[in-house]
């Protein structure tokens, strides 16, 4: 298979990368014998795999041919070494993306209580998934909506399915704060954008001249995008959970509809236009937590409060409560 070394804007000087065509990976995956292969390498994906039993495991009968078939594969999705065969990085993730569903499965799931009412129609939050995503709704809004792999959906039962969409979009996210495309790895970059009035955004407090605002994050090579609240940044930093936690939330594993159930509506202040940063508080139980988050979508510091009066900051530089 031909190969191409080069250098690209998104890659530093001195660092090279070596391409294999897009049209020439998927062509290997178009034979039965390759995708058997790759299969068997996956059921034990930690060792080495020599000739004679990946040839046993695949069972094809002509040597030749199941050698043909994997001198292919040798490369970009299996890898030799001096103990056999086995799968490179890229051949797990064709191997996992088998598993995921994710070119092979079409999943619907009919609508299915979240277990919370919406404090604004006061009727309750539903999640229902078709088309690879979950979507979660009331009567009064459009859908909030999630990516999820359809593999996923068999190991949790119709009622713990809500939930599961939380925490895989809220490890998404993370990667995305973290720089990282959840789809292709690219680097992504955030934005905080002052919407305007515009709907399902957060709100801004006080004679703001932006009455709302969110994030945009971007990825450099593909372009997928993630557009969450302006808070969210805060939401899932360290402090504000420990915060969190200490009111018996755990805002990894807790939906967020039934995190806002308990929590006073947030306070959103606009501290600056240029560049744009933003002041969250969140309140709970007469203890309170404030984060100023920049322009990119990181968390500058975060201040705790409490019914005392003791104020800390608490983003790694010093504290005292």
């Amino acid at each position: 298979m031909s190969r191409e070394r080069n250098s690209s804007p998104e890659t530093d000087e001195g660092t090279t990368i070596e391409r294999t065509s897009p049209e020439a990976v998927f062509e290997l995956l178009a034979d039965d014998t390759r995708v058997e292969i790759l299969r068997r390498l996956g059921e034990t994906p930690d060792a080495t795999v020599s000739f004679s039993d990946l040839h046993e495991r695949v069972g094809t009968v002509d040597s030749g041919h199941f050698n043909y078939h994997l001198k292919k594969l040798q490369g970009s999705l299996v890898r030799k070494t001096d103990d056999g065969y086995e799968l490179t990085h890229a051949g797990r993730q064709i191997i996992g993306a088998i598993h995921a569903g994710t070119y092979t499965a079409d999943a619907t799931v009919e609508p299915v209580s979240t277990g919370v009412e919406c404090p604004t129609c006061e009727t309750d939050l539903v999640a229902e998934y078709t088309d690879e995503t979950a979507r979660i709704y009331c009567e009064c809004g459009d859908p909030v909506e999630y990516f999820f792999p359809p593999g996923g959906l068999a190991g949790f039962d119709r009622e713990g399915l809500p939930a599961a969409f939380y925490r895989w979009n809220y490890l998404a996210f993370q990667r995305t704060l973290a720089g990282f495309c959840p789809l292709c790895a690219g680097r992504m970059d955030g934005e905080l954008v002052l919407d305007g009035d515009a709907p399902r955004m957060t709100s801004l407090a006080g004679d703001s001249p932006a009455d709302t605002a969110h994030f945009e994050f971007e990825c450099r090579r593909c372009g997928n995008t993630r557009r969450p609240l302006a808070t969210s940044p805060a939401m899932v930093h360290p402090a504000v959970g420990g915060f969190l936690a200490d009111h018996g939330i755990d805002v990894r594993t807790d939906p967020i509809w039934g995190i806002r159930e308990r929590l006073d509506d947030p306070r959103v202040e606009l501290l600056s236009e240029e560049p744009p940063r933003i002041e969250v508080q969140f309140s709970l139980d007469e203890d309170g937590i404030v984060a100023v988050i920049e322009d990119e979508g990181s968390v500058e510091r975060v201040d705790r409060t409490s019914a005392a009066g003791s104020n800390g900051t608490v983003d790694g530089r010093e504290s005292d409560g």
